[in-house]
């Protein structure tokens, strides 16, 4: 089986253009999965891989180019954050519902935190995003995994993503439809 893909994790959604907010809180993540008709067969799949990695928590995936843009300060209080994150999400945790519950109300800061599909917006839940947003986005109704990956982070600006909400779009080649890429927002 192909392994799903995080491609980055941010602190908090992207608000203005490509630059990044460290707004404690919310962390913004996005996964790529092979493509199968059953979205939420993908991402119960997705989820158990994330949770069998131990792929989750605050901070864990800050691009090395933003910490080396920052001050000391917010680089030691990022760490303090991680290193509280290990404490408190350190398990063990035999299921992803004993890590939720572990993690209460401060979420995954990931794909975990999701924990079904819908076809509207919803808390802890999936939806396909609306065309008009894919297309305000990619600039295309059927975009590629490069284009996706080109602006990764922006359809939860676009959505106006909030905590613990996941936008979903089927990703194409050459008009087949190859991979899912979920994008959302989850943590406190």
């Amino acid at each position: 089986m192909a392994r799903a893909v995080c491609i980055s994790t941010r602190l908090a959604p992207r608000r203005s253009g490509r630059t990044l907010r460290l707004n404690m809180g919310a962390s913004g993540w996005n996964y790529f999965v092979p493509y199968q008709a059953d979205v939420e067969v993908a991402l119960q799949r997705l989820r158990a891989e994330v949770f069998e990695r131990g792929e989750y928590g605050q901070g864990q995936g800050i691009p090395p180019d933003v910490l080396a843009n920052i001050p000391p300060e917010v680089k030691g209080a990022l760490q303090a954050l991680r290193d509280l994150d290990s404490q408190r999400l350190s398990g063990p945790f035999d299921t992803i519902d004993e890590l939720l519950e572990g993690a209460a109300e401060s979420g995954t800061h990931s794909i975990l935190d999701i924990q079904r599909t819908a076809e509207a917006p919803d808390f802890a839940v999936a939806w396909p995003a609306p065309s008009e947003a894919i297309n305000q986005v990619y600039n295309r109704v059927r975009p590629s995994h490069q284009q996706i990956e080109a602006h990764a982070g922006e359809l939860s600006q676009a959505l106006e993503l909030e905590g613990w909400q996941a936008a979903y779009v089927i990703v194409y080649d050459h008009e087949r439809p190859t991979e899912i890429y979920f994008e959302g927002v989850s943590g406190d």
